[in-house]
């Protein structure tokens, strides 16, 4: 069970709680629970716990808490650790007792739920559904339904969205979804780079020329830092919106310094492709490590006319510097020294030191070097693709493997001309040794743009919100677009019969495999790109070995990160 899913378990069970002993008067107040609850909630959220705050926590006079919590720690399920060199001040902590206690809470409370509602039955119970997801909705969800109340003809909604499957279907049919909506919409397709540039240059004009903006998660802390748009907190409690049905990594990817910035909506995992018909001929498994890419790459390589082991995105800028930092993930570190919660890294709590880049690590020069030998067993134009290019090179079966975009499988899943149509096998990113699989998520999320008037501002939440509903999602998918942010979504029939790509990404999310921390939404990211797209692609051409690469693309981040003044 993931961090996320016992975090919300957490908040289900205060919720109960607060049913019976704070609106009724059925059940007197749990100081013992209550102090539990508080402790695994700040653990799992990395957090300090102090006794003053878990007595405050039990909710009871302070006499009666401190004796609550000296029973938790007679009997082992809280530790106390000095704070100090002076030894006065402490910090508790749940034993490894505690916690192996709670987990088995945790998992016997959602079994129990999953079997009385029926969300999961089976070998598979516990793996079949998410805690706080919307199973008890219809799992064949309905057509998309028009909005009650219209939006309203006399205003038109302008969207300003990516060149991505998702939003071109919002293109095409602006026209059926404007009628849903009952307004008219327009929808401007720009190429990612265009597409922030122009968001940018729209923070300085007087009035926004657009009511919604989809935003790349990594742009996150950027543009709410630069107050580019606006944070959502008060709308979604204003209108009782409920979260809880997006995938976790999805919606804390489209928030920063704890507030919620977007809402998802083409969310994206990025795989590991590999031909499951070359594989099996070989006689070759899945890869699930870095080693096992290496050997299967070689033993494929030109194992047939025009094939290579795998192609590459290795295309000087962005391209390059996108496929550093998510291979640098399967080593188990972050880009830069972000705080480790548990067996992952958290960008909510972030100052000082966090902000330093980790490029001369061990885990850097090992993901250096596994990239320079992969490099021998690439598709000749590796150097040269970008995206668009990788994926269709495999599409057309020159290459056995490929890291791509979930959202990109459709060009093979949804062509029966191609090579790799259903014969693809989906893995998560192998990982090297010693480190966990971390899958990196990406995608875009819906903004508000800051400095809407009113009557603007709430259209354009309307909009926003129905554009991401369970079953427009689903009409998404029915229009070829493999990528749901949705767990209702993501379960119903009809969805999954489209691909078993939605449904394995679904299951990794589950496992807590698809991460944010990949590619941290700081406002320095871009600028991290821009050396790591220079100083690697490099070192791939044969131009510099890996000590000067790393050495000079950490000293170039740090001077960055200096002026910027994070240390």
């Amino acid at each position: 069970m993931t961090r996320q899913e016992m975090l919300r378990i957490l908040s289900f069970m205060d919720e109960t709680r607060a049913i019976t002993e704070k609106r009724t008067e059925l059940s007197a107040t749990d100081a013992r629970w209550n102090i539990i609850a508080y402790a695994m909630r700040r653990h799992l959220e990395g957090k300090l716990l102090t006794i003053t705050s878990a007595a405050m926590a039990a909710d009871v006079p302070y006499g009666t808490a401190m004796r609550r919590v000296n029973e938790l720690l007679d009997t082992g399920f809280l530790l106390k650790r000095p704070r100090s060199k002076t030894g006065k001040s402490f910090s508790l902590h749940p034993t490894r007792k505690l916690i192996e206690e709670f987990e088995s809470f945790a998992m016997q409370l959602k079994a129990m739920v999953g079997n009385t509602f029926g969300f999961a039955n089976g070998d598979g119970a516990m793996e079949d559904f998410y805690f706080g997801g919307y199973y008890m909705a219809s799992r064949i969800l309905p057509y998309p339904n028009a909005m009650r109340e219209g939006v309203g003809y006399d205003r038109t909604i302008r969207l300003a969205v990516p060149v991505d499957p998702t939003f071109e279907t919002i293109r095409e049919r602006a026209q059926e979804l404007g009628g849903f909506l009952g307004t008219k919409l327009e929808v401007v397709n720009l190429t990612l780079d265009d597409l922030h540039t122009e968001i940018m240059a729209n923070a300085g004009r007087e009035t926004s020329d657009y009511d919604v903006v989809a935003v790349d998660l990594p742009w996150i802390g950027q543009l709410a830092e630069e107050r580019v748009i606006q944070p959502l907190d008060e709308i979604i409690a204003r209108n009782r919106f409920n979260p809880s049905d997006f995938h976790p990594a999805a919606y804390k990817g489209s928030s920063w310094a704890g507030s919620q910035y977007a809402l998802p909506i083409q969310p994206t995992a990025e795989l590991l492709f590999c031909r499951s018909d070359l594989f099996a001929d070989a006689g070759l498994s899945i890869p699930e490590t870095t080693e096992e890419v290496l050997f299967a790459a070689k033993l494929l390589h030109r194992s047939r006319m025009n094939l290579s082991g795998i192609v590459m995105n290795f295309k000087r800028g962005t391209p390059v510097a996108h496929t550093f930092i998510q291979t640098l993930a399967s080593y188990g570190q972050p880009v830069i020294d972000l705080p480790r919660v548990g067996e992952d890294f958290d960008f909510g709590t972030m100052s000082g030191e966090n902000y330093r880049p980790l490029l001369t690590s061990d885990a850097a020069r090992a993901t250096a070097e596994f990239l320079l030998e992969l490099r021998s067993y690439a598709h000749p134009d590796s150097l040269k693709c970008d995206w668009d290019r990788r994926i269709r090179i495999f599409t057309e079966g020159h290459a056995a493997m490929c890291y791509g975009w979930s959202v990109r499988a459709r060009a093979f899943e949804l062509d029966d001309t191609s090579p790799a149509h259903q014969n693809v096998a989906f893995a998560p990113h192998p990982h090297g040794p010693g480190a966990r699989t971390v899958s990196p998520i990406g995608g875009f999320s819906l903004a508000l743009p800051q400095g809407l008037p009113p009557a603007r501002e709430r259209a354009a939440w309307r909009v926003m919100e129905y554009l991401t509903r369970p079953e427009v999602l689903k009409w998404y998918v029915q229009h070829g677009n493999l990528s749901s942010p949705r767990f209702s979504t993501s379960a119903d029939p009809e969805v999954q019969a489209k691909s078993s790509l939605l449904g394995r990404v679904d299951a990794m999310e589950r496992r807590g495999e698809l991460q944010t921390w990949p590619r941290p939404p700081i406002p320095e990211f871009s600028d991290i790109l821009t050396v790591l797209g220079d100083e690697i692609y490099r070192m791939l051409h044969g131009d510099s070995g890996v000590e000067e690469t790393l050495t000079r693309a950490q000293n170039r981040v740090d001077a960055i990160m200096r002026e910027n003044g994070r240390y």
